[in-house]
């Protein structure tokens, strides 16, 4: 009797191990579908942004050829760039952006600005790049002159 006493709680503590092991199984799978889930979400997001990143790719060698089309275009070599430079007075008259070639000489510039404000043609001017005196022979690049600086022009002598 106590022998088959003893089996009978040894069956039952091992039927409680199973339902326990079995209620673990079933947590277990509860949170495996879960990740599973998030796995099958995040494979979608990683597509997504894959596809915005060869679309970008795309867009990216699109707009390179483009630069390559406008630089052969209008005959730029490998080391010249477009810069913005802007010219004020220093009687606050002037107030005007050029966009050059940073291998454009400096004179042409001066023309186009002219252009703009032929009264200031026959007049003595000078300019003034980052404090420095601009030699109107040389070119953007020779006179230091880079894209968005600020050049002042001071008038000698205005009629």
């Amino acid at each position: 009797m106590n022998k088959n006493e003893e089996y009978k709680n040894k069956i039952n503590e091992l039927e409680n191990n199973i339902k326990v092991l079995n209620n673990k199984l079933i947590e277990k799978d509860i949170l495996l579908k879960e990740e599973k889930i998030k796995n099958n979400s995040f494979n979608k997001k990683i597509k997504e942004i894959d596809n915005i990143s060869n679309k970008a790719k795309i867009k990216i060698k699109e707009l390179e050829n483009e630069i390559k089309l406008f630089r052969t275009y209008y005959h730029f070599s490998s080391n010249e760039k477009l810069i913005s430079i802007k010219f004020i007075s220093t009687n606050q008259d002037i107030n005007y952006t050029v966009i050059s070639k940073n291998s454009d000489d400096f004179s042409k510039i001066e023309k186009i600005l002219y252009d703009t404000y032929p009264k200031y043609k026959d007049s003595e001017n000078y300019f003034l790049a980052n404090g420095i005196i601009i030699n109107k022979d040389r070119t953007l690049e020779e006179n230091k002159i880079r894209n968005n600086d600020i050049l002042t022009i001071g008038i000698n002598n205005l009629d």
